[in-house]
């Protein structure tokens, strides 16, 4: 018997074809494999029990690092006998969409090798199989071939040239090197350039001295220095330009973490997961200097993913690694550019010359109510799809948004969200979004048949998608920025309708005011608004969003209460005459208000800079147990068809209290515990009029573990069903996901009309 097999899913860059191979000889099968476009095809000749074992063996016990969706059989009638089993060289064409592995963190078997002085590899700072190693960072087109990766620049020796075509683990891993082939370490600093074990041993001396180094990781350069060193800390914040948002820190191993932070079972699930995230975990105590989180209760941590950051952690001990640019700008991959940028402020270079083709940032998670969720998708997450219910019935380009920019490609029943790229409002962040959107429309196939942006019309995206649309003649639809919140979180449950709340800082509304605490009621592709915050009158633009006393007073103007500020007469001349004002809802300055008013927050100097410093407050009154009885409730009023969040009563409030150090802590609590109250009631209220039962949480708000896990427990007792973004970013990052599923509905309307 003859049978034509063709294998869908992760089943490229993960020792598929080798595993095969193995797997069909020791059955007795004979037969070829085949990488062919992003798809495997397997031809397998014996009897068909041992067919059937060889397909049951497949699906239940694939290669570490692949995932099957499906398996396509065909059985073939007088086909030439074969008399062995052969990986056979790539080729072929289909229209089956790739599904490309994501770069795989140092598997255990590399890192015993590692670490083993009579292994060949002993102390690589690249030694890779089959299982681990950068992926889709070096891919320059399919089939995954080591000619179709960066790694083409590098001729095998002959030790690896055996091992590619005959080793266990190695055969076919096309990042298959060593100390004699590959990629290979070098260190520049003021005395020089070195290289292997010695460029390595001086760069670890430069950090432990105090030091800080840029160092070239999977998906770009990193800059580096170790957490308790406080001129070193100090000096990496100036070379960034960030002046106070916290750094991550990669870790030896998983005991290490355990020194400094509280880990639970999810949380070490997370780290130790093939991604190797950063994970926002809770300090344990004060262990690293106080530039390192400022006054966060939380901190970044991740565990090495690639053999360089193993040894370099070893030698050093817990470091400060992070995106190797200023902030603002696109993550640096050429060594030119670094070196030419950055040589000045650094103590060294340490790099090598496999080129990067994809730039990817370090993805961010946290553990929410037991499960992740996701802050930035990146490395170790992308280029994997989100497989939906939804279909989309033509491919589909969705832009995003300009903050935390991240674009999808859909098609089928599947949506490829871009790697996180940054806010658009840097002109070299725009030209990566055209870069790597050419880049994943050639690579994957898929040449938009329509477009989708924001309402926004100033977005840099929208602009750019405009062009798009027009340049192939192709429709453009919009779908409004709290509604695409809502459909990410749709389109990742498979939900047909909910409720959304959607608490964010800013997002265009249909009427032209600005948006940020909305109750939407969704069903399909429709969406009406049902409920939001109570709309107050802010002054100053884009200023209002970074200076939380301008927010605080507009806030107080509103509430027809004085502020003991000079600017404030100025601010109530501005909205009585409505000089540069606009009516917002927006969840995030009001954040931003309670913030200032309880001393806790000034400006944000990074996006919910001073949201999350009134979380950190409001942890301290949980952890010493200052939770009362009776809270302060919110009052629900229906105004104009919207059920409505009243909070000039909490503005008037608030400004009644005398605040101490010691109310302070428990008047942020309270501030977290109330909202959360309200949601529920506003849900309630809703509920009784539509009869939906489903909630979703989304926006960036719903980053707020204190406000998002009250939320959810009370929301639980009243008897909803609660989502929240899981796979996407529940910020800005997953809009797209939102946007493209909006899409999908209504050209299907259309279509059946």
């Amino acid at each position: 018997m003859t049978c034509r097999v063709k294998a869908i899913g992760v089943v490229q860059g993960v020792g598929f074809r080798p595993y095969t191979a193995r797997l069909a000889q020791r059955l007795g099968l004979c037969g070829s494999v085949r990488n062919c476009g992003g798809i495997v095809e397997i031809m397998l000749q014996g009897e068909k029990t041992q067919i059937a074992a060889f397909l049951q063996q497949l699906e239940k016990e694939p290669p570490e690092g692949a995932m099957i969706l499906r398996l396509e059989t065909e059985w073939l009638e007088e086909q030439p006998l074969l008399k062995e089993f052969i990986i056979l060289p790539s080729g072929g064409t289909t229209q089956e969409m790739p599904i490309l592995p994501p770069d795989l963190p140092t598997c255990n078997r590399c890192l015993k090798e590692l670490y083993a002085p009579d292994n060949r590899r002993s102390q690589h700072p690249f030694i890779s199989c089959t299982a681990c190693g950068p992926r889709y960072s070096i891919m320059e087109r399919i089939p995954y071939d080591r000619e179709t990766t960066t790694m083409s620049d590098f001729p095998l020796c002959d030790d690896c040239a055996e091992e590619y075509q005959r080793d266990v683990r190695r055969m076919h891993a096309q990042t298959i090197s060593c100390h004699d082939c590959g990629p290979q370490l070098l260190f520049e600093e003021n005395d020089g350039e070195w290289n292997g074990e010695v460029a390595l041993c001086r760069a670890a001396e430069k950090l432990k001295q105090g030091g800080i180094i840029a160092v070239k990781g999977i998906g770009g350069y990193q800059f580096a220095c170790c957490p308790d060193i406080e001129t070193a800390v100090g000096r990496l914040r100036q070379t960034k330009n960030r002046k106070k948002k916290p750094l991550a820190v990669m870790f030896p191993a998983m005991e290490t973490i355990r020194m400094f932070c509280q880990v639970n079972t999810e949380e070490q699930k997370l780290l130790e997961s093939q991604a190797r995230p950063i994970v926002l975990l809770k300090k344990r105590t004060e262990c690293f200097c106080k530039e390192l989180t400022e006054n966060s209760a939380f901190i970044g941590a991740f565990l090495p993913y690639s053999p360089l950051h193993h040894l370099l952690t070893e030698q050093c001990g817990p470091l400060v690694v992070t995106s190797g640019n200023r902030s603002g700008e696109p993550l640096i991959v050429q060594d030119k550019q670094m070196l030419e940028q950055f040589s000045a402020q650094l103590d060294g270079v340490l790099y090598h010359k496999r080129r990067i083709m994809v730039p990817l940032d370090d993805s961010v998670a946290q553990v929410l109510c037991g499960e992740r969720q996701l802050i930035r998708r990146s490395r170790g997450y992308v280029p994997l799809p989100i497989l939906t219910k939804q279909t989309f019935p033509v491919p589909i380009l969705a832009a995003g948004g300009d903050l935390k920019a991240s674009f999808c490609l859909a098609k089928g029943n599947r949506a490829y969200l871009s790697q996180y790229l940054g806010d658009m409002e840097g002109r070299n962040v725009a030209k990566m979004y055209d870069q790597e959107l050419n880049r994943m429309q050639n690579l994957f196939g898929i040449q938009p048949a329509a477009v989708v942006c924001d309402m926004h019309t100033a977005y840099h995206s929208v602009k750019r998608v405009q062009e798009i649309a027009d340049e192939r003649k192709i429709p453009l639809l919009k779908v409004q920025h709290h509604h695409a919140h809502a459909a990410s979180v749709m389109a990742e449950h498979g939900l047909s309708s909910c409720i959304g709340v959607c608490f964010d800082g800013t997002g265009y509304g249909p009427d032209g005011s600005v948006w940020g605490g909305e109750f939407l009621l969704c069903k399909e592709e429709t969406m009406r608004r049902v409920g939001c915050l109570e709309p107050i009158s802010l002054c100053g633009g884009d200023r209002v969003a970074k200076d939380a006393q301008l927010c605080a007073l507009c806030h107080l103007s509103d509430a027809g209460l004085s502020g003991d500020t000079p600017d404030f007469p100025l601010v109530q001349a501005a909205i009585r005459h409505q000089v540069n004002t606009s009516i917002s809802t927006s969840a995030g300055r009001f954040f931003d208000a309670v913030s200032f008013l309880l001393g806790v927050g000034q400006e944000n100097t990074y996006e919910g800079e001073c949201a999350s410093a009134l979380e950190q407050v409001a942890f301290r009154a949980l952890e010493t147990g200052k939770v009362k009885t009776e809270l302060f409730r919110f009052e629900i009023k229906k105004y104009k068809d919207l059920w409505q969040i009243q909070r000039k009563a909490y503005i008037d409030y608030l400004a009644e209290k005398s605040v101490t150090n010691i109310d302070r802590d428990w008047l942020a609590l309270e501030f977290h515990l109330a909202l959360a109250e309200a949601v529920v009631d506003v849900c309630s209220y809703i509920r009784q009029e539509s009869g939906e039962n489903n909630v979703a949480l989304s926006g960036g708000v719903f980053t707020n573990r204190i406000l998002t896990e009250q939320c959810i427990s009370l929301l639980k007792k009243q008897g909803f069903q609660i989502y929240l973004n899981r796979a996407v970013p529940s910020g800005d990052g997953g809009i797209c996901l939102g946007q493209a599923w909006v899409a999908a509905k209504r050209l299907i309307r259309e279509q059946n009309k």
